[in-house]
């Protein structure tokens, strides 16, 4: 099985009519902030899958943090029974993001300012966004380099492969192949630049995946 995490760039955001969460279109309200489904089959992701004819299972989510992206990611690695064929491919997010609890939930943060939340949270979130300081990103930035490295090394320790890289990475590489985003103003990018990234991504989950599972 090919799982996918991350951020906008790995859910597909914008990629069908604008939409960056299911929710954004009536007809799936339910799904929430889950990837629009009709997004999942052009993501580079869901190629890969199709290229190494497995399963697909994508759990990324536009706005999202590393929180999140790990938290989600070890609940699934841990419930996953055989983990034999299981490649985890993450495409980590800015380190300023955070997540926050909620009643029984979570809410995403970013340091946009107009994220929505509870007006209870109001002053708390306007007061965070302006500590989001050059240095207080840097020091976010080590500890996450900490963390991720510390994953890597659990999944490594349970014998799952994984390719992990940065959403900068899947930006710089749509632009430098000459790819623009959706539409003026967005930060995200279509079909074509997903299938680009599926290309140069593939050679390096062939290398791990088809070796270990005999493909």
């Amino acid at each position: 099985m090919i799982y996918v995490n991350g951020d906008s760039h790995s859910a597909g955001a914008e990629i069908i009519n604008g939409y960056c969460f299911a929710a954004d279109d009536r007809r799936y309200i339910a799904w929430g902030s889950r990837a629009h489904p009709e997004a999942i089959p052009h993501t580079y992701g869901y190629k890969i899958a199709q290229a190494l004819n497995q399963p697909f299972f994508l759990e990324a989510e536009s706005a999202s943090s590393n929180a999140r992206i790990l938290r989600t990611s070890r609940e699934f690695v841990d419930e996953t029974k055989d983990k034999s064929k299981l490649f985890v491919i993450i495409g980590w997010t800015t380190a300023e993001r955070e997540e926050w609890e909620y009643l029984d939930g979570y809410m995403q943060i970013t340091s946009s300012g107009t994220d929505s939340v509870p007006e209870s949270m109001a002053e708390e979130y306007k007061e965070w966004v302006i500590n989001q300081t050059y240095e207080e990103v840097k020091r976010k930035q080590k500890i996450w380099r900490e963390k991720i490295t510390e994953f890597s090394n659990y999944l490594n320790s349970v014998n799952v492969n994984h390719l992990f890289f940065r959403s900068q990475e899947f930006i710089e590489h749509s632009y430098e192949q000459g790819y623009t985003t959706v539409s003026p103003g967005s930060l995200h990018f279509g079909i074509d630049a997903h299938t680009a990234w599926y290309k140069y991504l593939l050679p390096k989950v062939q290398a791990q995946y088809q070796i270990k599972t005999g493909l």
